[in-house]
């Protein structure tokens, strides 16, 4: 009996075909932004921390100004750090702005320190040159390439840093738009020098944007972090802010999932927009086969096989609306990323994700929205008695 009632829902569906699928088009919309966001958000989530702990890592200490402001700098000597006992490691990432002149331009610019232990630290530090070599000197550059365009230099040629002449020695690759490695800058529009000539260019206390403090294997993080504490103290430093991998990644994390529920919810009200659809195509097929009703109840058929029938109908449709809601919706999210990535000169920077509890999710929530529209529909027809129904004109 049941595949019976679920075979004529289907049959009365084609029947319906053009009010069919504008109900279905209602329940479409809605699915395909609630996925198109969730799916955006959960592949932002992955790709920040992955990107986190390529730039953080486990066992790491991260110290930046309060709120993760790296426009304001902070005060620290990273020697000292370095010398605290269960420290293994640590590197500070240090910026200036510099009056820069070359061959075909000059300006104000921003300009890296670079030190060799990065390397170790942060994955976006491993500097790739698309011309030339990396550094292997004091008095040498590499410069990002925007910033190259802008100078008019290429490799073999010198720029002025604050009056100082530095000979180009690379080109950098621009593989990605820049981001939290670099202070927020992107690799495009850097300079790059040796760590120690920008503090002979720019002397006085060491500003940086954060410090990566990575530590032994069996250092107790609580009783290091403590000692980071005491030396920010210690050199007059109170804006400073201390984060491990764990709590930086739930930080970022919650952010996003709450603009991400803030958003999926403003795409639910489609959703719901779509059920008050099915609900009006349901009630006007009551109306439309009260005689049909009818007939069925004097063929033996009981409330309860109409309650089915319609609740099938009504399911279904929201069904049908969720699976193309939920393929157009992965659809739009992978190309609102290639879009975002490609205006941004961020390639690979983050997919979308279609995770199987998202699947199930959709397709459930949509058949039961579907559903929930019929119920009311469904019972009316139901109800009616089949004398009534069969002299119903």
């Amino acid at each position: 009996m049941i595949l019976d009632l679920f075979r004529l829902s289907l049959r009365n569906i084609r029947h319906r075909g053009l009010r069919s699928w504008l109900t279905v088009i209602g329940i479409l919309i809605g699915t395909a932004a609630v996925v198109a966001l969730i799916s955006i958000g959960q592949g932002l989530q992955r790709a920040i921390s992955s990107r986190v702990e390529q730039i953080v890592g486990y066992n790491t200490i991260l110290i930046t100004s309060r709120g993760l402001n790296l426009g304001q700098r902070i005060r620290l000597d990273i020697e000292a750090i370095r010398a605290i006992p269960g420290v293994r490691n640590a590197v500070a990432v240090r910026t200036e702005t510099a009056y820069v002149e070359g061959p075909g331009g000059k300006g104000f610019l921003a300009v890296l320190g670079y030190d060799p232990a990065m390397d170790e630290f942060v994955a976006e530090m491993n500097l790739t040159v698309s011309a030339g070599r990396a550094l292997a000197g004091r008095g040498e550059v590499l410069l990002g390439s925007r910033t190259a365009r802008a100078l008019g230099a290429q490799v073999g040629d010198e720029v002025t840093i604050e009056g100082r002449k530095f000979q180009v020695v690379g080109i950098l690759q621009a593989l990605r738009a820049g981001g939290f490695a670099t202070g927020g800058l992107s690799m495009a529009d850097l300079l790059v020098i040796p760590l120690p000539e920008l503090r002979e260019l720019f002397p006085g206390p060491e500003l940086v944007q954060y410090a990566v403090v990575r530590l032994s294997e069996r250092a107790d993080m609580a009783a290091v972090s403590e000692r980071i504490r005491d030396h920010l103290r210690a050199v007059g430093e109170r804006n400073a802010s201390l984060t491990d991998f764990e709590d930086l990644t739930r930080n970022i994390q919650s952010v996003i999932s709450g603009v991400q529920a803030f958003l999926a919810g403003i795409a639910g009200i489609a959703l719901l927009v779509g059920g008050v659809g099915v609900m009006n195509t349901m009630y006007t097929a009551v109306l439309e086969r009260t005689r049909e009703i009818g007939i069925l109840k004097a063929v033996g058929a009981k409330d309860t096989h109409v309650l089915l029938l319609f609740l099938f109908e009504s399911g279904l449709m929201g069904l049908g609306g969720g699976a193309l809601g939920l393929l157009i919706g992965f659809g739009v999210a992978w190309a609102a990323t290639a879009i975002v990535s490609r205006v941004f000169q961020a390639q690979g920077a983050f997919s979308p994700v279609l995770s199987m509890a998202l699947v199930l999710g959709a397709l459930f929530f949509s058949f039961l929205v579907g559903a929930i529209a019929g119920i009311f529909p469904a019972y009316r027809a139901a109800r009616l008695p089949p004398v009534d129904a069969l002299r119903y004109e």
